[in-house]
């Protein structure tokens, strides 16, 4: 189960989460730069399917797109993306049949880790996991909501990720950083940040999160330098 109701969140989301066209190109190209060719590609967690029609730009071909909540769904399919139903720890999916999972925010939000790793090696021969481990850095935007560290910090670890996968079969690990630029200054982040759909800012106490809004609207009246959050990339075969 989901740590946030996506079911609700679902309307926001695209808004308070969305990429510029050149970060989600940067991810883009890490795909094709761990996986390619692939013919065979799954998105997993898509959510509103907002990687879903670059992955399919990317590497010229139809993508599975799998998302759990049906209000994440519903809005993937409102913009023509078709996303079915079902979870990471149970594929609707034959043995063998995907050459590349990629996984983004996804993995703090999955039940049994171990059962999904063993799904992906069933299932998949390459897969990556984008977003944040319990022992990554906690991106700088969250200087206003301390609380939110107490949170990241609860995710898996990319440590047990790796352990959990290498149980499940996968033998081959690599970890790189990348850093993407989410918005241009503190000014375009705080009407999305308002939206609060990252689930950092979900889980604090609602006392923490609007006092980091002030904060944050304080920062952006002074300082104009672009946005610029360390996520972690995780690719294992």
């Amino acid at each position: 189960m989901a740590r946030v109701d996506y079911d609700r969140q679902s309307i926001a989301y695209d808004k308070g989460r969305g990429l510029p066209n050149d970060t989600l190109a940067t991810w883009v190209a890490a795909v094709r730069r761990h996986a390619a060719p692939a013919t065979r590609v799954l998105d997993l967690g898509a959510g509103t399917g907002r990687f879903t029609r670059a992955l399919e730009e990317a590497f010229g071909t139809n993508v599975l797109a799998i998302e759990p909540s049906k209000g994440m769904r519903d809005e993937a399919h409102a913009k023509g993306i078709t996303v079915v139903g079902g979870s990471a720890e149970s594929l609707p999916l034959k043995d063998a049949s995907i050459d590349v999972a990629w996984l983004s925010n996804v993995i703090h939000h999955i039940d049994d880790l171990g059962r999904a790793a063993r799904e992906l090696r069933r299932t998949t021969t390459t897969v990556l996991i984008r977003g944040a481990f319990g022992d990554t850095e906690v991106p700088s935007l969250f200087r206003f909501f301390p609380d939110s560290r107490k949170v990241v910090q609860s995710f898996p670890t990319s440590q047990a990720t790796m352990e959990a996968f290498q149980a499940a079969g996968f033998t081959s690990f690599y970890r790189e950083r990348v850093d993407e630029v989410i918005a241009r200054n503190l000014a375009e982040m705080v009407p999305r940040i308002r939206m609060r759909a990252d689930t950092a800012l979900e889980l604090i106490p609602d006392e923490a999160f609007l006092r980091g809004v002030e904060q944050l609207e304080e920062a952006a009246a002074t300082e104009d330098d672009p946005v610029v959050i360390p996520t972690e990339l995780l690719v294992m075969r």
